[in-house]
Formats: C-alpha cells, sequence, structure tokens
C-alpha cells in the first residue's frame, strides 16, 4: 500500500508495518465519509414517468382496464377496472328480461325461463381504488351521437351488444333495422340473428352486431358429428379476413372485439393455402403440427386489428373521422364437473375476492388481448390513423361469478318434468340482466373517454371567429 520502493524479500520489518496499518486505517476511516458525501449531493430522485395510454409491462395484472394506446388526451392515472371485488347492492338492474326480451337471445334470458332464484342480479362490481358509475344510458348515446359502434365476434359479443340494448333502450326507444327479433339464434331458419342493427333516433346512433367466431374467416364445424372418419374440426384462415364485418369498417365508429371460446375446439390452421398446423389434431391427418391455441388466438386477435387498422387507414374520411377499436378479453367458463350434470352450473354467489386462483388458461387469453391492443394501439400512432385502441379487461372480474350463467335455464323451466340424471348446462354465456351489463358500464367508461377526446380535439382545431 506503501510508496516505498520494493523490496526483493516478502518479510517486512515492524515500523514498516505499522506505517502501512496506519494508512489503512485511515482510509478505512474516510470510506464512510465519502459514502456520506455522496449520498448528500445527490441529485433529487426523478418523478416517476407519467401513466400513458400504452401498456409498457407484458403482465396484464398491472395493464388498467382501459390500457389505450392512441389517445390524445394528456396523460393521467386510470382507473384499473379489472381489479376490485363483488359488493352486494339493493339497487336492481336497469332492465328486465320481461322488458326486453325481443332483443335478449332466449336462452341467456333466465327470468323468462323460470330460474327461481334472483340473487344474481343484487351484485355490483367494485374497482380497488376508484367508483364504476352505473350505466347511464343518455351519457353513453351522447358518447355515440351520429356514430355507429358495432360489436365482431362469437356469441359473448352479442351477448354484451344485447346488453348494451337493453340496457340503452330502458331509457330510449330502440328500433330493430336490421336482422331477426326474438328466438334463440342458433337454428338455421334463424341466421339474420347473428347479424342485426339497431338504431337509436333521439341520438342518430346505431348499434350493430357482427358473427365472426374466429375474427378471421373460417369455416365452422357442423353442428352434429359426422360419420366415422369425418372432420369435426373448425377451418381458419388467418391469412385472410372476414368480410363479413371487415368489409363496413370504414363505417363504424366503434368496434368491439371478443372472441376466444371457438378457439378451444378442435380446428385446423391455415395460411396461403396450406395447413400450419392444428388444436386436437385429427387422427385421419398423424403428421400435423399441434399447435394448442393460445398462439393461435393471439395471432387472430393480431390480425384483426391490423385489418381495421388498414381500412380505417385507406378510409375516405380518414384521419379527420377518428375511430375506437376495443378488444373485450376473454369470458370464461365455470363449469363444475361435466357439462350435463345437473349441479355442473350452481354456484349462487360470487367468488370472494382472494378465493379462487386465476387460472392458467384464463391469465393467457387475457394476456394475449392486452398485449395485441397494445401493440395495434401503437402502430396506429405511428401511423397517425385517427384510431385509438383498447382493452377491456372484464377476464378477473368475470371470472369471479360462476353464479351468473344460465346453467339449466339455457331451456323454459327445465324442471317442471322433474330433475334428470344428465341435464346440460350453458355455464359460458351470462343471463340477461346480469354481470354482463358490468362490461357495458365499463365500455361507458373507455367511450366517453375517447368521445371527450376527439371533440377537445375538434375544438381545439376549428378555426378562430
Amino acid at each position: 500500500m506503501g510508496a516505498s520502493a520494493p523490496c526483493p524479500s516478502h518479510h517486512f520489518t515492524s515500523s514498516s508495518l505499522l506505517t502501512k496499518r496506519t494508512i489503512a486505517f485511515a482510509l478505512y476511516a474516510l470510506i464512510p465519509l465519502a459514502l456520506l458525501h455522496y449520498l448528500l449531493t445527490l441529485p433529487p430522485p426523478l418523478p416517476p414517468p407519467p401513466t400513458t395510454d400504452t401498456p409498457t409491462s407484458p403482465s396484464p395484472s398491472h395493464q388498467a382496464n382501459a390500457s389505450a394506446a392512441a389517445s390524445p388526451e394528456p396523460s393521467a392515472a386510470r382507473c384499473d377496472y379489472s381489479d376490485g371485488e363483488w359488493v352486494r347492492t339493493a339497487a336492481g338492474p336497469q332492465y328486465k328480461g320481461s322488458s326486453c326480451g325481443e332483443t335478449i337471445k332466449a336462452g341467456q334470458n333466465c327470468e323468462a325461463h323460470g330460474r327461481p332464484d334472483t340473487g344474481y342480479i343484487y351484485w355490483r362490481w367494485r374497482p380497488r381504488g376508484c367508483a364504476l358509475p352505473p350505466f347511464d344510458p343518455a351519457a353513453f348515446l351522447r358518447a355515440v351521437r351520429g356514430r355507429h359502434v358495432a360489436f365482431v365476434g362469437d356469441s359473448l359479443a352479442r351477448n354484451q351488444c344485447e346488453s348494451l340494448v337493453c340496457l340503452l333502450s330502458s331509457a330510449f326507444p330502440a328500433q330493430l333495422v336490421r336482422g331477426a327479433g326474438g328466438g334463440d339464434g342458433d337454428g338455421d331458419g334463424d341466421e339474420l340473428r347473428k347479424f342485426r342493427r339497431w338504431a337509436f333516433p333521439s341520438h342518430n346512433a346505431t348499434v350493430s352486431v357482427f358473427w365472426s367466431p374466429f375474427l378471421v374467416n373460417g369455416t365452422e364445424r357442423p353442428k352434429t358429428p359426422p360419420a366415422a372418419g369425418g372432420l369435426y374440426h373448425n377451418r381458419i384462415y388467418f391469412d385472410q379476413p372476414d368480410e363479413r364485418w371487415a368489409a363496413e369498417v370504414p363505417g363504424l365508429d366503434v368496434v368491439v372485439l371478443s372472441a376466444g371460446q371457438w378457439y378451444l375446439n378442435p380446428a385446423l390452421f391455415y395460411d396461403r393455402g396450406a395447413v400450419i398446423g392444428c388444436h386436437r389434431c385429427p387422427a385421419t391427418e398423424p403428421n400435423r403440427n399441434e399447435m394448442g391455441f393460445f398462439g393461435v388466438f393471439r395471432l387472430a386477435v393480431r390480425n384483426a386489428l391490423h385489418e381495421v387498422i388498414a381500412r380505417v387507414a385507406s378510409a375516405p374520411s380518414s384521419p379527420a373521422r377518428h375511430r375506437l377499436a376495443v378488444v373485450t378479453t376473454f369470458s370464461p367458463a365455470h363449469f363444475e364437473g361435466e357439462w350435463d350434470s345437473p349441479t355442473s352450473c350452481a354456484r349462487t354467489e360470487p367468488y370472494a375476492r382472494g378465493e379462487r386462483e386465476p387460472l392458467y388458461m384464463d391469465e393467457e387469453m387475457l394476456r394475449a388481448g392486452v398485449e395485441e391492443a397494445a401493440a395495434a394501439g401503437a402502430d396506429t400512432t405511428a401511423r397517425g390513423a385517427g384510431l385509438a385502441v383498447e382493452a377491456l379487461q372484464v377476464t378477473r372480474l368475470a371470472a369471479m361469478r360462476p353464479d351468473g350463467h344460465p346453467g339449466l335455464y339455457t331451456r323454459a323451466f327445465p324442471l317442471a318434468g322433474g330433475a334428470r340424471e344428465r341435464m346440460p348446462n350453458d355455464c359460458v354465456h351470462w343471463c340477461l340482466p346480469g354481470p354482463i351489463d358490468t362490461w357495458n358500464e365499463v365500455l361507458l367508461q373507455v367511450v366517453k373517454r375517447w368521445a371527450d377526446s376527439v371533440d377537445a380535439g375538434a375544438a381545439s382545431a376549428a378555426p378562430l371567429n
């Protein structure tokens, strides 16, 4: 340590050793003083980065429910509507199955089908750290005045659409201008129910639903299994848009995409005319690549959003006409045992917070929707396409409502002839009125924020008189 000349021996005299120890102790004493000086002279810590509209974490647990990626509004903390609990309420729903029966799919009108318990309609979602107001029909219609709202996807998209129409028509008259009226909508003679449109003349607003269970082009497997050796698989073409809804994107203002359950079924996956893999691959084609469904579901959401972006960008009114795309995340099922067990869907209360661990499948489907919405939002920002993209995170709040499904009451008065050993249950869709009305309470907040930002931008761009 010292500055003395090097010595050829490795032995030191006592005086030199004392000198070296003295210097070492002095240095050790200076270290705490130097550290204290460093801490006292540090610059103040940087403020936390502002919350932006673009989710940056790959984990959906830290994303706000409204994770927009292309809104011009100032950065501000947003309510995470996905994190909370269900609490009892004395207030009933804003509509009844009897008052909105022509809109509701018969199998989800639990009141009309004789479900004896009504406790499932007396719960409200309470987010942590913020409030979720009850649905306000006037506020929603003001936000979409002169605009067209479309739900695109599977029967859960239709379930949410019918909930919205019932909520709106509880205060303002609705006119069915396309598609069938009542009925189940699953029979061969009632396909028009899968493509319906309502007008709200009071606000010149339109609400539509488009059946598209894969979001991209696909061929649905037959309703009944074919003879031995026949393929009982959906066929999904990821390089092809579903033109039944994609062709109408230039005329839509708010597009709500909702799918997922159909990707759990056996399927063959195609790209550019060739089979790229399958889920539950058929025995007749032993050399196919088993792909599961997480990756292909993510690809479907991505391609559907890209289709919206491309068609909005090429529309004659773009970017002057601002649009909103919403991805409603995966809505879980709650089968307990076999699907046709009478007790498969028998719970009558929500799960308490923390009572049930999130399922891996639900979380992965949720992650796909959130991350693809964020990526699409970043793409629209880069393009300047005049399109905001948000993820409507309903997966976790839906997972806590095993009591809200039709269960046995997908058919009218199923117990009139007594209970049987095997009775089909619907533990996938939601009773109307019921928990899915909450999806639209959150959607209202998303739409209001988007409409306010668009209106504020239009006002700031208006010429001064």
